[in-house]
């Protein structure tokens, strides 16, 4: 439990902490913000749209924050589509990935709604591929990011069209 889930207030000059193991090197949260290695995600989500990737080198364990030479991380952001009590809906999909829920973030506003676990749903219909604890007053069209072992491309998170 972190100071920013007991008083949520304290979000707009505190941002809620990371694991800097499980994001890319270089990444440091900003109040409503992830920025790796100098960049905005929310930049990122600007100019290309949801669900977008961004991958970084990852971080060597233990080694107090060093780059990976070999090793990757990628970081999703993905909109909400559908939000209730019951869970979300992102517009992205995570067939073989391991998101880690765990890390995953509202970005784009600050809120001061407590928190609450919710399920998450895939674009695609795929029931209960994680659970998060989000604000609760988490509502469609927001953001949210989710860091992934590895090295994932935007064409395996964007959900297929239908014909």
């Amino acid at each position: 439990m972190t100071l920013t889930s007991l008083l949520p207030t304290l979000r707009d000059s505190i941002p809620t902490p990371l694991d800097a193991g499980a994001w890319p090197a270089h990444t440091h949260a900003t109040p409503d913000d992830v920025v790796m290695a100098g960049v905005s995600l929310l930049r990122i989500v600007d100019l290309c749209a949801t669900p977008c990737v961004h991958t970084g080198p990852a971080v060597i364990a233990w080694s107090g924050g060093m780059a990976s030479p070999t090793e990757s991380t990628t970081v999703v952001a993905a909109t909400v589509t559908a939000a209730d009590a019951g869970g979300i809906r992102l517009d992205a999909v995570f067939h073989g990935h391991a998101p880690l829920w765990r890390e995953a973030r509202l970005i784009g506003r600050v809120s001061h709604a407590y928190e609450r676990q919710s399920a998450v749903f895939g674009a695609d219909g795929t029931v209960g591929i994680g659970v998060v604890l989000l604000p609760s007053d988490v509502r469609v069209g927001d953001v949210i990011a989710v860091p992934c072992p590895g090295a994932i491309g935007v064409g395996d998170v964007r959900p297929a069209r239908v014909r």
